[in-house]
């Protein structure tokens, strides 16, 4: 018994698991080759699928009020993510553009497109389809920063050269 973890110990190992790594272990997996990124992955797939398995196990133990209150519960949860996933997609798209396509651009994409479709099975946002949808949306492209013809700094003008321009005598 004092080998197993204690509940604040799972939290603290598995907190960020919602197909994305914990802060911590942010720039440990972008160390990572192709493979060891797709064994990651693999590996919370797997994860994901034994949670979702004990969940049905305790569903299945549970008595008849406590499974109504348990399903009660998480069609509440889902109705509420389900509301604040265009807002988080939006939000998203929002800092995923920035500096990269014009406003005017993204809020005429943003009136039109179903938000829905950017979201994935966790009700996260799915950044990556995100990304490409602004990149396809002109945001690929470097940022141009031509500010016209460029001419040498001005010369400063004395009391006299200011004189003769007022005059029109230059």
């Amino acid at each position: 018994m004092a080998d197993e973890p204690t509940d604040a110990e799972l939290d603290a190992a598995t907190a960020g698991d919602n197909g994305t790594p914990p802060t911590g272990q942010q720039t440990a997996t972008a160390d990572l080759g192709d493979a060891g990124k797709r064994a990651l992955d693999e590996e919370r797939r797997a994860r994901r699928k034994a949670e979702k398995e004990l969940a049905d196990l305790r569903k299945a133990a549970m008595s008849e009020q406590e499974r109504a209150i348990a399903e009660a519960k998480s069609s509440a949860l889902a109705e509420a993510n389900k509301a604040a996933a265009p807002r988080l997609v939006r939000a998203e798209f929002k800092a995923a553009a920035a500096g990269k396509v014009d406003k005017e651009t993204l809020d005429a994409y943003l009136e039109d497109v179903d938000l829905s479709k950017f979201v994935n099975d966790d009700g996260e946002p799915d950044v990556k389809a995100i990304e490409a949808r602004i990149k396809r949306l002109g945001g690929g492209k470097s940022a141009d920063f031509d500010g016209g013809a460029r001419g040498g700094a001005a010369r400063p003008l004395d009391m006299s050269a200011l004189i003769r321009q007022k005059a029109g005598v230059v």
